[in-house]
């Protein structure tokens, strides 16, 4: 059995998944270190500092807070009051509805800043769980959840085919809260992995290059995938390649599916693994509105040979379509290369001369 830290808790309460979600959500939570393992939403919902109850919401305050009457405790030895005041991430509160029964998973506790390992109780009051597969831990009351938690609730369950089920029934529905939360569990939790078919890796890798699969699912599988293609299916090279080279460089049509993240994810897997990646699909991305995935891309440009990222960043700067944003970060950028190119210069004549 794994031991549960109180670090991993209050890690799973303060923290979004991956690069950049949403800005307004990553200034209250913080991202874990890559280094340090995640455990799984289920691990972290029936952890021992958490509560899980199920009841009506009767109220939605815009500062990212809900108000729930909890009708039945799922799991917890905290009784909630008769109307439980939940922290959420603001960026959620588009998400629920007045009057619906949600399945909600939080904690009244926070790290204690004097001790690392330490918990103490949240000035705050309860915060949802947040962490990769729960963004929040609020869920639509509904029998999909009601079964995940009930297989899950033991180390043994959430490691079981039963549960795998669950969430392979999950990942081909329209639930987006339960399609982030069976991503997570798939990711976080090796032993779950040891439970599927060829099928099953199959339906994973399928709901990866699937476009109308929310971005973060996406996101999070294909990492997941290349960490443990034993378990998840050793298909993530080739769709991390594909991904790169057919995403449209300026979006989906619907603008709430950003890919920057799945862009982002498919980059970093493929160099971590060092995947080739072709010059030419580097050089579409240099294009790309975001600064951040412009600045990735010339990084690995650079890597192809000395002229290559200057002669890419020319052409998108003589190109008058070019967004702004980006034509201002690759001015300011060869800028910085031609202050990096003075400086071996001037270093190289000093050694010269000496």
């Amino acid at each position: 059995m794994r031991p549960r830290t109180s670090r991993a808790l209050s890690r799973a309460v303060f923290a979004p998944v991956f690069v950049s979600l949403v800005v307004a959500a990553s200034l209250l939570f913080a991202m874990p270190a890559r280094a340090e393992r995640l455990e799984s939403p289920l691990e972290l919902m029936y952890g021992d500092d958490a509560v899980i109850v199920a009841g009506k919401l009767v109220d939605i305050n815009p500062v990212g807070r809900i108000v729930i009457e909890p009708k039945e405790i799922l799991w917890g030895r905290t009784r909630p009051p008769e109307k439980l005041d939940i922290r959420i991430p603001n960026v959620f509160l588009n998400d629920v509805k007045n009057g619906e029964r949600y399945v909600v998973a939080y904690s009244m506790f926070r790290r204690d800043p004097r001790n690392p390992t330490g918990m103490v109780m949240n000035r705050d009051g309860a915060v949802a769980i947040v962490s990769p597969g729960i963004e929040p831990a609020v869920f639509r009351d509904a029998p999909a959840i009601r079964a995940i938690l009930k297989a899950g609730r033991s180390e043994h369950g959430r490691e079981s085919r039963k549960l795998a089920d669950l969430l392979l029934a999950a990942l081909r529905g329209d639930d987006a809260q339960l399609l982030n939360l069976a991503a997570g569990e798939f990711a976080y939790e090796p032993k779950l992995g040891e439970r599927l078919t060829d099928a099953d890796r199959a339906l994973i890798e399928k709901t990866v290059r699937d476009r109308k699969t929310p971005i973060r699912v996406r996101t999070v599988l294909l990492e997941a995938a290349s960490r443990l293609p034993k378990t998840l299916g050793d298909w993530w090279r080739k769709a991390a390649i594909d991904i790169v080279t057919t995403t449209p460089t300026d979006g989906y049509s619907d603008k709430a599916s950003d890919p920057v993240d799945l862009i982002l994810t498919a980059f970093d897997v493929l160099d971590r693994y060092s995947v080739k990646v072709p010059p030419e699909t580097l050089k579409r991305w240099v294009w790309n509105p975001n600064p951040a995935l412009v600045e990735r891309v010339c990084v690995l440009l650079r890597r192809e040979g000395p002229g290559q990222e200057r002669s890419v960043i020319q052409q998108a700067l003589a190109d008058p379509k070019l967004p702004e944003t980006t034509r201002k970060f690759l001015n300011d950028h060869l800028r910085q290369l031609d202050r990096i190119d003075e400086r071996k210069r001037a270093q190289k004549e000093g050694s010269g001369r000496s």
